[in-house]
């Protein structure tokens, strides 16, 4: 009976990204787009451990090439990613200009000065130096962002699953200048917090989360725009938002390429040969499957079927306890209503600052000059007093069955 042999699995983006490792076989490794290579060795007797390599992400602009005797290569498109050349733009401006209309581009300068007139802002970028303390700090939060945006969606999240190696490997990478975090900060407080790789001139879009109470912001296009200055800036060319086709990211790129399945084996073994075309045959057949479900809009069911599959597990049962809220804005307080004055950063108050944040976006009011209030006159009822307005909120309950 022919031997089955087992590949050894690879993922490019944690071996080459996150930890650095070189990937095996390979003589060299070039970025197309630039043309340099970004891995090459002479060594062409370095100790292999497998006659089967299976190399998943692979980045299709990225080329690889194997003269060691008697290994091939196979090569299967997968998913798609995505990118922007930013070699191709003079500056930001350039960018936006090229990609946005007018109107467009006037909404992402109302986001952020909206942002900073209702908040303290201040922006961080952290490449070549940062602290353990901080670092502790700011992926402390991090992760509860993460965590809370993920619950508030109902669904799990991959990364959170590895949050303990992110956690490990980033902190050398950005004292190495080999990663960059930046920040943003309201009050000394994160509300947004991106970690991306960089590879030479290519920058890698990994993680990212913000704090879902300042949804009505768009605070992910800030921070996008901050991080294309520090892009220019510091002379990346590629700016790589990797897998997934968001809406939002659609609205970014100007390239798509393919990921790839690399299958790398030894010919000179039969059993590894048959193997390798077994692994090749069945991958090529599953994404050609994918690609005609994708045509007939059965993904989308697909995708349904995931998200109640992985449904997060925390929020079982859970049902959301008000069925209506009612706001009342230009709300007058009489002289004699007995109304109790409220601190905001009280962590059993947390479920209130959407509205107080939506309040100031809306009213162009500052953090420092709104106040929240218990109404007692009714059950469930909470004033915002800004300089401009003052709203009623009343959250009514959902009756019990």
């Amino acid at each position: 009976m022919l031997k089955k042999i087992k590949p050894e699995v690879l993922d490019v983006l944690s071996t080459f990204l996150e930890r650095k490792k070189a990937l095996p076989i390979y003589n060299k490794i070039v970025n197309t787009i630039s043309g340099t290579p970004i891995y090459e060795t002479l060594d062409t007797k370095d100790k292999i451990d497998s006659y089967l390599y299976c190399i998943y992400d692979f980045p299709g602009y990225l080329k690889g090439y194997v003269t060691k005797k008697g290994w091939k290569l196979k090569i299967i498109n997968t998913y798609k990613g995505s990118l922007i050349l930013l070699k191709n733009y003079i500056n930001t401006e350039d960018y936006l200009k090229h990609k946005f209309s007018a109107g467009r581009r006037s909404k992402f300068r109302t986001y952020q000065k909206r942002l900073e007139t209702c908040f303290n802002i201040e922006y961080k970028t952290y490449f070549g130096n940062i602290s353990k303390d901080e670092y502790e700090s700011l992926f402390k939060a991090f992760h509860d962002m993460t965590r809370k945006r993920f619950l508030e969606k109902k669904i799990q999240n991959y990364d959170l699953s590895r949050w303990d190696v992110y956690q490990e490997i980033a902190y050398p990478l950005i004292n190495s200048k080999e990663a960059v975090l930046f920040v943003i900060l309201s009050d000394n407080k994160p509300i947004s917090i991106c970690l991306n790789f960089i590879r030479q001139k290519t920058i890698y879009g990994y993680l990212r989360a913000f704090d879902v109470d300042y949804s009505k912001f768009y605070i992910g296009f800030t921070d996008f725009i901050k991080q294309l200055h520090w892009c220019f800036e510091n002379g990346i060319e590629v700016f790589d938002l990797l897998k997934g086709s968001y809406p939002y990211k659609m609205r970014l790129i100007d390239t798509q390429y393919n990921f790839q399945k690399h299958i790398l084996y030894n010919s000179n073994s039969f059993s590894t040969t048959v193997s390798a075309n077994v692994i090749t045959g069945k991958t090529q057949a599953f994404y050609t499957l994918v690609k005609v479900l994708k045509k007939l809009n059965v993904n989308k069911l697909y995708y349904k079927f995931i998200n109640y599959k992985y449904r997060n597990k925390e929020l079982q049962g859970f049902k959301n306890e008000y069925e209506n809220i009612v706001l009342i804005n230009n709300f007058k307080i009489e002289p004699n209503e007995v109304i109790t004055e409220l601190n905001l950063n009280n962590d059993s108050l947390s479920f209130l600052k959407r509205f107080v944040f939506n309040f100031l976006y809306s009213n162009q009011e500052s953090i420092n000059n709104v106040k929240l209030f218990r109404y007692n006159k009714e059950t469930n009822s909470y004033i915002i007093k800004g300089q401009k307005n003052t709203q009623k909120i009343t959250l009514q309950r959902a009756p019990h069955v």
